[in-house]
């Protein structure tokens, strides 16, 4: 799984911004993940996600419950995403979040 850290200014507190590449069960993925910020510039623990493969492109929310991730109810969210794969974009999370 590569890592790309997305940074702003040098004299900024940035939030995690970051893209990501993997494969899984013969299915190569790219993922955008920004940690989620509400309208008045508050963390809401959530992550939004860009996540594309050759089976078509999903936007989705992550939620952290405990130890587990779960992608989000939101409408935007086209089919079900597999939740291997969640799995594997909250282990990109803890990576970049280290």
């Amino acid at each position: 799984m590569d890592l790309q850290l997305i940074s702003g200014k040098p004299d900024t507190i940035d939030h995690l911004v970051f893209t990501t590449t993997f494969t899984h069960n013969n299915v190569f993925y790219k993922a955008a993940l920004a940690e989620t910020i509400s309208w008045d510039g508050q963390l809401t623990g959530t992550y939004d996600v860009l996540l594309q493969s050759g089976k078509g492109t999903k936007r989705l929310t992550l939620v952290k419950e405990g130890a587990h991730w779960r992608a989000g109810e939101e409408i935007e969210q086209i089919g079900i995403i597999q939740q291997d794969v969640v799995d594997l974009l909250g282990e990109a999370i803890s990576k970049v979040r280290r």
